[in-house]
């Protein structure tokens, strides 16, 4: 009896732990029960000519962004599309953020600056906001464990709805992509 017991909660905690890892690594899924509201108050402001880093990140002025919110597919990152083929999709998510906002000027909004001396912040062209644009297009997530707001949130799910960009067909979540690929 007490070896069927063992066998039983072995195969309960095999079961457990797939589960958690399947749903862990969804590749096209974000979850709304991770998102938090920003507590960072947006007050200061500059303005510069963009040059595009990559998806997320640009320099406006000479000083470096990290797009806040966002989260766009790392340049090396690949993605599947529609019909389940490989692409990189972080080039494609590079080549939209220079076409959007490459060689403009740009007016940027933040609140802090991060971990690495980049401004965390929200950026427009005109009246067109980039950050808003890349989720808009499906060219990034919104990032969960940062801002997580209504509009941006609509954003993310019509683009999901419509199958745009990254939402076309499967990928792995950027931060997630980050984790499994570390920097040397």
């Amino acid at each position: 009896m007490q070896h069927l017991k063992h066998i039983v909660t072995a195969a309960f905690l095999v079961v457990f732990c797939v589960t958690l890892f399947t749903t862990a690594n969804l590749t096209n899924s974000q979850t709304e029960y991770f998102r938090v509201k920003s507590h960072l108050v947006f007050d200061k402001k500059f303005f510069g000519k963009v040059f595009v880093i990559d998806g997320d990140s640009l320099k406006v002025g000479g000083k470096e962004v990290r797009l806040f919110g966002v989260d766009a597919p790392e340049y090396s990152q690949t993605c599947f599309d529609a019909k389940k083929e490989e692409y990189a999709c972080g080039h494609v998510s590079l080549e939209f953020t220079k076409k959007l906002a490459g060689g403009k000027i740009a007016e940027c909004v933040y609140a802090e600056q991060d971990k690495y001396d980049r401004y965390l912040s929200k950026c427009r062209i005109d009246e067109l906001s980039i950050n808003e644009e890349l989720v808009k297009n499906g060219m990034a997530v919104v990032y969960n464990f940062t801002e997580s707001d209504e509009k941006m949130d609509a954003l993310e799910a019509a683009a999901k709805q419509q199958k745009l960009g990254i939402w076309q067909g499967a990928f792995q979540l950027p931060k997630n992509y980050r984790k499994d690929h570390p920097r040397n």
